[in-house]
């Protein structure tokens, strides 16, 4: 502590400033880590499609999306290769869509959810500072959060779409937002967290809240009656 009151610049010292160069380290590992979760959905959103056409409209993938050489082997087969590529499910609506979207945004409210908890104290690791121990609102936020999730995916999933999924999609559901939360871990402790916490302290130290802004400035008009 003496060592940043130390460091810390004259009050409302204008010409000192936090500068995008000091946070860079930090900003850029917070996108690096938010990144993981944005994407693992999305991945899951391919694999939940291909699977729900197969079993909703098989129809349509055989007319529109398999070579009509071999397309009788790969109905056998039920590849999903084919309906990831296939052109014509652009402007394609259906239940096999609208419950793979439901599944995608659970998968991302679920991902944001379980590594949100490596972001409630962005320098620290889980390990140290469990946030469900003094973070209240972060356990209160995750329970509702979870809650409301399942009461969506109750009412607006279509029957049958779960169990027309394969099983090891269930598994990479249930385990990807773990394994996105392991990574950001890892990846908050090979930075370099004491350059970050210092920055983090810095940023605090340097009256940039209200307290900072709106306390006076020292004077710096002459007394004229005292010159005089």
């Amino acid at each position: 502590t003496c060592e940043f009151m130390s460091r810390v610049p004259s009050k409302n010292e204008s010409s000192v400033r936090y500068s995008w160069r000091g946070s860079r380290r930090l900003y850029f590992n917070g996108l690096l880590r938010a990144f993981l979760p944005a994407v693992v959905p999305h991945f899951l959103y391919l694999i939940a499609l291909g699977e729900l056409m197969w079993e909703f409209d098989p129809q349509f993938v055989a007319d529109k999306c398999l070579l009509a050489t071999n397309s009788s082997e790969q109905i056998t087969q039920r590849p999903l290769s084919p309906i990831i590529r296939c052109e014509a499910l652009r402007n394609y609506r259906g239940i096999a869509t609208e419950s793979a979207g439901v599944i995608m945004l659970a998968s991302l409210i679920l991902c944001t959810c379980v590594a949100s908890a490596s972001f409630c104290f962005r320098t620290e690791l889980i390990c140290s500072e469990p946030p469900w121990k003094r973070n209240h609102m972060w356990v209160g936020s995750l329970t509702s959060s979870l809650t409301l999730l399942a009461i969506y995916m109750r009412i607006v999933l279509a029957v049958g779409s779960i169990s027309a999924l394969p099983w090891y999609f269930l598994v990479l559901f249930f385990l990807s937002p773990f394994i996105c939360l392991i990574i950001n871990e890892k990846i908050l402790k090979n930075s370099d967290r004491l350059i970050d916490r210092r920055n983090e302290m810095m940023r605090r130290l340097q009256f940039e809240t209200k307290l900072g802004m709106w306390s006076p400035k020292e004077s710096q008009h002459v007394n004229i009656q005292q010159t005089n």
